[in-house]
């Protein structure tokens, strides 16, 4: 019975999740516990224990006595998120530099393939999960436990970014084209240009994000 709750549980967990990640339910929206209990026919206990855990993800907020609310991302929490992915994946790519193998290297080419052939005028979604592909790869191939749990941890945050970023044809295209020069970096094995164009895009990215969808807000604020 317990085991029985406890995948129940996680399957509320992940469909939650998902769809907050895929803004199903939208940044600012009330996640109301009597509708959860209603929807996924269980008591209030797992529902409150599922709503820790994605509090505790970073994708929903406790706003008082009023309930939980799926987390709008502010500027500085942009800034800080993308500041943590540079010093990770930075790292990350030298490392991927020094241990590329034949199986990374086929993965890389195929992967440019994919990221020249892509129409981001038409798909910039398809853009973003290619992008995402390159910086899981060179994540996985960095062969360094330590920062794949700390890109694990920002996993969830990162990918609230990108539905952001996604909205956005000129930056998905400035981003395809980064991309592809990590990957001819790293297949040359150049560990200062991977980790160099590596952290240059992600700085080139949240400067295109505050510019993009930050800057009328901060002129509001001051007026």
């Amino acid at each position: 019975m317990r085991r029985d709750l406890g995948d129940l549980k996680e399957k509320i967990y992940l469909d939650l999740r998902e769809k907050i990640l895929n803004e199903e339910i939208k940044p600012g929206e009330w996640i109301v516990e009597r509708k959860l209990t209603e929807v996924y026919g269980v008591s209030r206990t797992p529902i409150r224990e599922v709503l820790r855990m994605l509090m505790e993800d970073g994708l929903i907020e406790l706003n008082g006595k009023k309930g939980y609310t799926v987390r709008k991302l502010t500027l500085e929490d942009f800034v800080e998120i993308y500041t943590a992915r540079e010093a990770i994946e930075g790292a990350a790519a030298r490392l991927a530099c020094r241990n590329r193998n034949e199986e990374l290297i086929q993965k890389l080419q195929k992967l440019k393939q994919e990221l020249e052939l892509v129409d981001i005028d038409s798909d910039p979604a398809e853009g973003v999960a290619l992008g995402r592909q390159l910086h899981d790869l060179l994540i996985e191939y960095s062969g360094n436990r330590i920062l794949k749990k700390f890109y694990e941890k920002l996993r969830l945050l990162t990918n609230m970014t990108r539905n952001i970023t996604k909205r956005s044809v000129d930056i998905e295209k400035k981003s395809r084209d980064e991309h592809i020069q990590i990957i001819e970096a790293v297949l040359k094995g150049d560990e200062t240009e991977a980790e160099d164009l590596l952290r240059k895009h992600l700085r080139r990215t949240l400067s295109s994000v505050i510019e993009t969808y930050y800057s009328s807000i901060m002129k509001h604020a001051r007026a």
